[in-house]
């Protein structure tokens, strides 16, 4: 039986992950279809499901996987383990860093991007320049380099930025993920400040400005439009940035997070979004955060800052401080509510599709696209094992003729509508 692709490519969207995942192996016919540019773009539109992953660590050693699906309230949160090296937002000394669903992770003489969705991870040598600055053999230190992870826009290839401060001549290193080379480009004028997360937003990736190098300040946010490879500064509202200011994308819009620290102001989120194109701020939130004294929270207010993360479908703001508490906040009740006291978030959750190869021969190791659910006692603590993605981990055994027969009564189902 014939289907048109144009056909087959409306029915694969209406599909869940795994039986997508599955597919592919049915003919090259399908496998095209399913690797398409065209249809991971429409796949990504289609599966914003609102779930957020968040980090799971231990000593065990295994290599970064997804382990787990669990909702906390109806929340839904997706488990990445990811070799104990716990990510935080105030910490950049061993980042993992997110893209439309892509985890980039350092390690000491490599990068790692996996895909989550697919369970494919390539693996990149560091550039010479940094191996000649860490030293070979000594031990792995970041103390003065700051990194970004994003997706050029142009041509839909996704990026890795490292650069160190000091010293200044060795520039800026750009790894295409496609092609598996790094490029150099001169560090630019003005500093990224050490020791925070950056952000990727509509093919440019951001790092909070320390200043130039002969006025050190923070006040401002560095830019790198990641298709053209050239920095720029971008400004903001008067007296916004401050020390205990953090960069977030939230809802496809670069947005700066502040909190006043002031013993005469009040305690207050406040949020302001920049539209991209003009760069142009404007304050989308102002929260005031008194209700979060009715929680046992382990620090004052002044020393305790928050990111958000995601806009729930009902339209709430869930976001994050420093200690790994998780919050809700309802506009239309003004309501805060706690959703976790130990959750380390990464990001929200988006179902990729793209297939990670690269011309370079980077192509995935066959054994990491066997994804396998944890032995390290992560279920003892999250008693719920949820659904969709956790039983996708499982060793499928599905025979050809049975996805076959499925095909057809999906086809006879689509023809009748």
């Amino acid at each position: 039986m014939y289907i048109v692709p144009e056909l087959l490519e409306e029915i694969f969207l209406r599909l869940p992950l795994k039986s997508i995942l599955k597919f592919k192996t049915v003919s090259k016919q399908w496998r095209s279809v399913l690797e398409s540019n065209m249809f991971v773009e429409k796949r990504m539109n289609v599966s914003k499901s609102g779930k957020i992953i968040a980090a799971y660590n231990c000593d065990c050693g295994d290599r970064p996987r997804i382990i787990h699906e669990a909702r906390l309230g109806d929340q839904v949160f997706v488990y990445l383990h990811c070799f104990n090296a716990r990510p935080s937002m105030i910490c950049d000394s061993r980042p993992l860093l997110t893209c439309d669903g892509l985890v980039c992770i350092a390690e000491p003489d490599s990068i790692i991007v996996l895909n989550p969705s697919t369970g494919q991870l390539l693996r990149f040598p560091e550039p010479l320049s940094s191996r000649f600055i860490n030293g070979e053999g000594s031990d792995f230190y970041r103390g003065n380099w700051v990194m970004g992870f994003g997706r050029d826009k142009v041509t839909g290839s996704y990026k890795v930025t490292k650069m160190c401060l000091l010293p200044r001549e060795e520039g800026c290193d750009v790894l295409d993920v496609e092609t598996g080379q790094w490029k150099n480009l001169s560090l630019p004028t003005y500093m990224a400040q050490v020791g925070r997360k950056s952000v990727s937003v509509n093919g440019s990736i951001y790092w909070l400005s320390t200043g130039s190098y002969l006025v050190r300040s923070v006040d401002g946010i560095l830019a790198l439009d990641l298709h053209k490879e050239e920095f720029h500064y971008v400004s903001v509202p008067d007296k916004w940035v401050k020390q205990s200011t953090l960069i977030a994308n939230l809802d496809d819009r670069l947005t700066i997070a502040n909190t006043p620290t002031s013993v005469y102001s009040d305690w207050r989120l406040e949020i302001c979004s920049m539209n991209a194109h003009e760069e142009i701020w404007s304050k989308t939130y102002s929260i005031s955060l008194d209700g979060l004294l009715a929680f046992k929270l382990p620090r004052s207010r002044w020393c305790m800052w928050f990111t958000p993360l995601a806009v729930s479908k009902e339209g709430d703001l869930i976001f994050y401080n420093n200690y790994q508490w998780l919050f809700k906040y309802c506009p239309e009740t003004r309501e805060l509510h706690c959703l976790s006291s130990d959750i380390c978030v990464i990001s929200p959750y988006l179902e990729n599709l793209v297939p990670l190869r690269s011309e370079s021969g980077h192509h995935p190791d066959p054994d990491d696209n066997k994804i396998r659910t944890s032995s390290c006692g992560f279920f003892t603590k999250h008693p719920e094992p949820g659904s969709g993605i956790s039983k996708f981990f499982k060793r499928i055994r599905l025979g050809i003729p049975q996805i076959v027969f499925t095909t057809l009564v999906i086809v006879h189902i689509w023809i009748n509508l």
